[in-house]
């Protein structure tokens, strides 16, 4: 029910008090105005219908008319003016008007609750769709940010697939103790050429040690060496003697016939984490450095190698 439905009975009461009144004030006690051709009445009940429809035709009729017909009673007089009204072309075609009236409000209403009932519709699927424009602004957000990083991953990987392709061993070494950390979590690795005797650093990741700050020429590793002499990744548990200077991972780098070309030492790493798998990737990567490796260095590095004490 809404708010004007509410009003209807105290607007139909105050109508018909008002009509009461005018009548008692103008007329000669005769409240049905036999003498006069149109009674007042019909203007609130028209008004009333034309408002509310139905409702109002219906309550301001019974409550005018009705307390028009009590207070006559109440004076004393008969309800001969009641029978004339009931009877005069004029109330019929007041009558009929007002009907007409509370017809066309109900339309009019009948059309207002669609249009209310339509528009609380679109508000419900305008709110959806925000929601659903929201959503998709996030997975757009989402998807841009994941292409960023994938944009970001493809220049990394790109980046370093180039520096072991260039033929740079130095720089092919770097990338890959970069891969190695990245794959192990290793923080710090060297590069190691293997000469048939000894291992000489070539390059290196991260902060090794403050024993270790500057590379040497020969590199007593025995993880390192255990690799060379197995062959395959090894860790430092199944190396016996190992100190605070050997490192903890070491991968051999092999060429296509199984000779040892060097080795990837890598520290900051638990052994213990690293499973088969996780070696498996290692010894992969150490095979992306072998054709690096297998490329003579230019005759300044040797000179420069030669000159080192």
């Amino acid at each position: 029910m809404s708010t004007s439905d509410r009003h209807v009975a105290p607007e139909a009461v105050a109508g018909a008090a008002l009509v009461l009144g005018c009548c008692a004030l103008f007329s000669s006690g005769d409240l049905f105005l036999a003498g006069f051709g149109f009674h007042p009445a019909w203007i609130a009940i028209l008004v009333l219908s034309a408002r509310y429809g139905t409702r109002g035709l219906l309550l301001s009729v019974a409550l005018t008319w009705g307390a028009l017909a009590a207070v006559t009673l109440a004076l004393g007089r008969s309800l001969a003016g009641l029978e004339l009204r009931l009877g005069a072309t004029a109330d019929a075609c007041a009558l009929a008007t007002a009907i007409l009236c509370a017809w066309i409000a109900n339309l009019h209403a009948a059309r207002t609750a669609r249009g209310t009932a339509r528009l609380n519709e679109t508000e419900v699927r305008l709110h959806d769709a925000d929601e659903v424009i929201a959503a998709m602004h996030e997975s757009l957000a989402y998807l841009r940010a994941r292409n960023d990083r994938m944009d970001v991953s493809l220049s990394f990987w790109r980046d370093l697939s180039a520096r072991l392709e260039r033929g740079d061993a130095e720089e092919a070494a770097r990338a890959a103790l970069e891969l190695c950390a990245i794959r192990s979590g290793a923080t710090a690795g060297m590069v190691h050429r293997w000469d048939g005797v000894s291992l000489h650093p070539l390059a290196r990741h991260g902060q090794w040690s403050a024993a270790q700050s500057r590379p040497r020429d020969v590199v007593s590793d025995r993880t390192a060496v255990a690799a060379v002499t197995a062959r395959r990744a090894t860790s430092a548990v199944d190396v016996a003697g190992v100190s605070g200077e050997d490192s903890d991972v070491a991968v051999p780098v092999l060429d296509g016939g199984g000779v040892v070309l060097g080795v990837i030492s890598l520290r900051g790493v638990s052994p213990a984490r690293l499973f088969a798998a996780d070696l498996g990737d290692l010894t992969f990567t150490a095979g992306w450095l072998a054709p690096a490796l297998q490329r003579k260095p230019p005759v300044r590095r040797l000179r420069n190698e030669a000159a080192q004490p």
